[in-house]
């Protein structure tokens, strides 16, 4: 009798900084990640090497990377150590490609990350900005310190259009990401002093229930569509955001349930990105304006094409 083996098949965002939407397939004994659809780094589990005298007390199973896999250059194996048991790992490794690749035809999964930590107005105690995800309320980390970033700390490419009016350059001598520099002080400056983080459950309706008070009722308008709210006082600063949303869009475009209006102000700006879009379309959950994203997808090939 075949071994039951359980499986599934769901998305998680890439938080703080947002990078999108990541796909994850997992076998009891293997997984693969991937960021576009295309290309799955496979991970097996295993035991860890340990050596002939080794010293190290067992750490236990744990996830090591095996290779990558597309379909359509198949599973290439990385390096493996070993001491490793190579003939479980190609088993596992083989036995989840057997699996994943007709799931592929299902993309994206389904977002599996309801628990989510945001940042709160100063003034208001509204959510402003989006910090981390989780798949199970025992995850939530309730300690959790962390700002908001707008990019990565080695990522200079966001450049604001209203920044650069200003004259204020990207690089200042100091800081090569001046202009995330300055949104992540706006959003540091509307948190206050007095920063409060705060975990919620959503709903599918996009409600929510904080984790710590079971009995509030938030409605799906309190949160911010896009991760990041666009409601400021400031011209400047509404401008700013706005600029990073153009930034971020063809990753934006990753989320499930925007709203059509949000949706296809998103498609249209991100055709300026026309290689992010040919590298991710496969995960975007509706596309409304398919002849504008296949014009970038074609831009985007020529471009690559060019380029070789």
């Amino acid at each position: 009798m075949m071994e039951q083996v359980s499986n599934s098949a769901f998305s998680i965002r890439r938080l703080n900084p947002f990078n999108g939407v990541l796909q994850i397939y997992q076998l009891d004994s293997a997984r693969a990640l991937s960021a576009n659809g295309q290309v799955w780094e496979i991970q097996v589990l295993s035991d860890t090497p340990q050596g002939l005298w080794a010293n190290m007390p067992y750490s236990g199973r744990q996830y090591y990377t095996f290779g990558l896999w597309s379909s359509d250059q198949g599973l290439k194996q990385v390096p493996v150590n070993p001491l490793f048991n190579i003939r479980q790992m190609i088993t596992s490794a083989e036995r989840l490609v057997e699996q994943l690749q007709p799931a592929t035809e299902h993309l994206p999964f389904p977002l599996a990350d309801p628990y989510e930590l945001w940042l709160l107005d100063e003034e208001e105690h509204q959510p402003i900005a989006l910090l981390a995800c989780c798949r199970n309320q025992d995850e939530c980390d309730q300690d959790i310190r962390v700002n908001w970033i707008a990019a990565s700390p080695g990522d200079f490419s966001f450049v604001s259009v209203t920044l650069n009016q200003q004259g204020l350059p990207l690089n200042d001598g100091y800081n090569p990401r001046v202009h995330a520099s300055v949104l992540e002080a706006a959003v540091r400056m509307r948190a206050g002093q007095h920063r409060l983080n705060r975990w919620f459950k959503r709903e599918v309706d996009g409600s929510a229930t904080p984790c710590d008070d079971p009995a509030e009722y938030w409605r799906a308008a309190c949160f911010p569509e896009l991760l990041l709210t666009e409601e400021w006082e400031e011209h400047q600063e509404r401008n700013l955001i706005q600029d990073y949303i153009s930034w971020k869009a063809p990753q934006l475009l990753m989320l499930p349930n925007l709203a059509n209006k949000t949706r296809e102000h998103l498609e249209r700006i991100a055709i300026n990105q026309a290689e992010a879009v040919d590298r991710l379309w496969r995960l975007y959950p509706e596309i409304h304006n398919h002849d504008l994203l296949k014009s970038a997808r074609v831009e985007a090939k020529i471009r690559t094409a060019n380029r070789d």
